[in-house]
């Protein structure tokens, strides 16, 4: 039982070390989102649980912006259609999600 113990408390303090943020890869150039394609899958990564593949898919090819370190990922309408989109802001230091919504 005690060599039990000692190999979980060893797993799990191995786990934490391993589990700590490391400073230096917010700092690097870009963050943990540097650049377009990367902002993208994130958000598809998002959108897709809550509003549907199909639904996230039908609204490309999608608007991205990147200002003031954040990426703004919006849907776009097909021409004639009428309704709302998706939009979704990304922190590019840390790939935080701090806006979602869906138009109606």
């Amino acid at each position: 039982m005690r060599q039990f113990i000692i190999v979980i408390a060893t797993i799990s303090v191995g786990g934490f070390a391993l589990a700590q943020n490391i400073p230096a890869l917010f700092d690097r150039p870009g963050g943990l989102v540097p650049n377009q394609r990367t902002a993208i899958v994130i958000a598809e990564a998002v959108l897709f649980p809550i509003y549907g593949e199909k639904t996230i898919r039908g609204e490309r090819p999608y608007v991205v912006k990147l200002g003031d370190g954040k990426w703004t990922i919006e849907g776009t309408l097909p021409r004639g259609f009428v309704g709302g989109t998706f939009h979704i802001v990304i922190r590019q230091r840390d790939a935080r999600v701090i806006e979602i919504s869906h138009g109606a």
